[in-house]
């Protein structure tokens, strides 16, 4: 069973008010305010470009604010000091469809880096170096073993296949115990066992008291949470529970956009043809080294 969030004693609200952000004259977020409860779970709709990434880059403080406010635990993110904004940091998983992992290390090590946070600078290169202490190698093999690839961990990830790349950044987040969780399009490369093996993993995280927010383009995914928030050409446009998503709401949200989901074209296929762009370009970029 997944642990407990390790991070911190409590788990903190978040809370937007009015956030702004823009790059040049394109707005990617406009006037959004959003607060979420500690423990809870909720799935980020929309479409391409909707700013469901950017609204997840705010979070990390990976995008300046033009107007607004995000804070955390009642503490202002854009205003706290590099040391405070690390700690917080510490505490937040993120996963993304790209898996931003180490490819020319092994499983093993790419999952132990979620707890890195943790260690002082000589360990964290002895982990690269050597691989993590057995403390950690245990916990490692355990996340491991939790998402289905418990038999990868000696391999190197750039030899892995799309879905066990992402079965192993989830691992990272098993190991790191974030009490907030950031899954960007976590599903959108992989295939549906892969997916609900990852959702189930995320799920028990979030079950063990870790906050979790997913931004989804597959909308029956969506309904799996008990909340649901849309965002439209930057702009808050749905927040509540997945019953109220009917088909002239979706249709609303998604008003524009070409690949989404629509009654001339099924959404089972639209989602497969994005899994298929999106492991397109992964392959492309796998010989990349991307940092956590």
């Amino acid at each position: 069973m997944t642990s407990s969030p390790k991070s911190s004693n409590v788990t903190p609200q978040l809370s937007l008010e009015s956030v702004s952000v823009r790059f040049g004259g394109v707005t990617a977020l406009e006037d959004v305010s959003l607060t979420v409860a500690p423990g809870e779970s909720l799935a980020v709709i929309g479409a391409s470009g909707a700013g469901k990434s950017t609204l997840f880059r705010a979070l990390t403080r990976g995008s300046a604010l033009d107007d607004g406010k995000i804070s955390i635990d009642g503490r202002d993110l854009y205003t706290l000091s590099s040391r405070e904004l690390k700690r917080v940091r510490r505490g937040i998983g993120t996963i993304y469809q790209a898996y931003n992992l180490i490819p020319q290390l092994s499983a093993g090590v790419n999952a132990s880096l979620g707890d890195v946070g943790g260690m002082g600078a000589i360990q964290t290169l002895r982990t690269f170096l050597a691989g993590p202490a057995p403390g950690l190698s245990k916990k490692v093999r355990a996340a491991l073993e939790e998402v289905g690839v418990g038999d990868k961990a000696g391999a190197r990830t750039a030899d892995l296949s799309g879905g066990q790349q992402q079965r192993v950044a989830v691992a990272r987040l098993v190991v790191q115990r974030p009490d907030l969780i950031l899954a960007d399009e976590p599903f959108a490369a992989v295939d549906p066992v892969t997916t609900e093996g990852v959702l189930e993993t995320l799920l028990n995280l979030n079950k063990a008291g870790a906050t979790l927010l997913v931004n989804l383009h597959d909308v029956r995914i969506a309904r799996r949470f008990p909340r649901v928030v849309a965002l439209k050409a930057g702009r808050l446009v749905f927040d509540g529970s997945p019953t109220l998503l009917d088909e002239e709401k979706l249709a609303e949200i998604y008003a524009g956009d070409t690949g989404a989901p629509s009654k001339e074209e099924d959404r089972e296929e639209a989602n497969l043809r994005r899994r298929r762009e999106a492991s397109a370009r992964v392959l492309e970029g796998q010989d990349g080294v991307t940092s956590h």
